[in-house]
């Protein structure tokens, strides 16, 4: 299975913005603790509020996870490119 154009064009683009991903990731996982601890001192921790954190800190997790599959990437992509131009 070879890829084409725009495959290879998405794993480059995906590898680049690694740093990104974790920036992200990090940057979300403090905001929702923060505001979970903010919001649990001031005990005005209602249902709205309860589920903008869950969702802050689940755009955090899937930021991380990103980062993790463009380091495997960055990782397996002289072996992709060398089996391309072997075949």
């Amino acid at each position: 299975m070879e890829l084409n154009d725009k495959e290879t064009k998405f794993i480059n683009r995906l590898i680049r913005r690694k740093i990104y991903f974790l920036i992200f990731s990090v940057s979300s996982s403090l905001m929702g603790v923060s505001l979970l601890i903010y919001h649990l001192i001031n005990k005005n921790l209602n249902g709205p509020t309860f589920v903008l954190v869950v969702f802050i800190l689940l755009s955090g997790r899937q930021n991380l996870r990103q980062y993790r599959i463009s380091q495997l990437l960055a990782k397996v992509k002289p072996l992709i490119f060398v089996n391309n131009q072997e075949q």
